[in-house]
């Protein structure tokens, strides 16, 4: 067999070694990412939330309206007495008059909820309001009595006059019924006396001066 010479040899060996990086390079499995290589996930922004829970507003309670008219009118006769009482409300103000032909009483004070309190001199009345009426009692002096007194319209009612007569103070009231019946008292510097007879609208004569009754629109506001 033939040998082969150096050259040969070398060359033979070059091409083996190449052969066999080939081989390696081929075989060798890829290497796996490294943490520093892979890219993390992008995170998603967030957005801070602006709508804010609002509460619901609660209901206010209110006040009940108070039930006592505006305005009215109520005019009837004193149990047990024959007296006649006449009563005015106006805007929570009440005013009345009282009167069986030889005593009187003046009074005032408030109506709410439907209910009146009044005091004059040596007078009192307390009532409820209501069904049409004012139903209650009124107290003059000593003498008590119960009454109910229904809504009227003009020109029944209450009537009062006012005037300064040849120096002395005159003030008279009326109380007017639907059936026409009426009473009233003139005081003149302190001293009662009968009144003159009513007739709406039309003036009186008192101490030889006439004078013009008025019904409670004209004066309830300064009573």
């Amino acid at each position: 067999m033939k040998r082969l010479g150096p050259f040969h040899t070398l060359a033979a060996g070059v091409v083996f070694t190449a052969a066999l990086a080939a081989l390696t390079v081929g075989t060798t499995p890829a290497s796996e990412p490294t943490a520093a290589n892979v890219e993390a996930p992008r995170a998603e922004p967030t957005t801070a939330s602006t709508d804010r829970v609002v509460p619901e507003p609660t209901a206010t309670p209110t006040a009940a309206a108070d039930p006592t008219p505006k305005r009215a009118d109520y005019a009837g006769v004193a149990q047990r007495n024959g007296g006649l009482i006449a009563i005015s409300v106006k805007n929570g103000k009440a005013v009345a008059y009282f009167c069986d032909g030889r005593i009187e009483a003046w009074l005032k004070g408030t109506a709410q909820d439907n209910t009146i309190t009044l005091t004059g001199k040596n007078s009192v009345i307390t009532a409820a309001l209501g069904d049409g009426k004012a139903q209650g009692r009124v107290q003059v002096g000593s003498g008590k009595w119960r009454f109910a007194a229904p809504l009227v319209k003009k020109p029944s009612g209450l009537y009062r006059a006012t005037a300064v007569v040849r120096g002395a103070r005159v003030v008279g009231g009326w109380i007017k019924l639907p059936d026409g019946q009426q009473v009233g008292v003139v005081n003149i510097a302190g001293t009662p006396s009968p009144a003159p007879t009513l007739t709406p609208g039309s003036p009186v004569t008192v101490g030889g001066e006439q004078i013009v009754p008025q019904d409670t629109d004209a004066f309830i506001d300064e009573f």
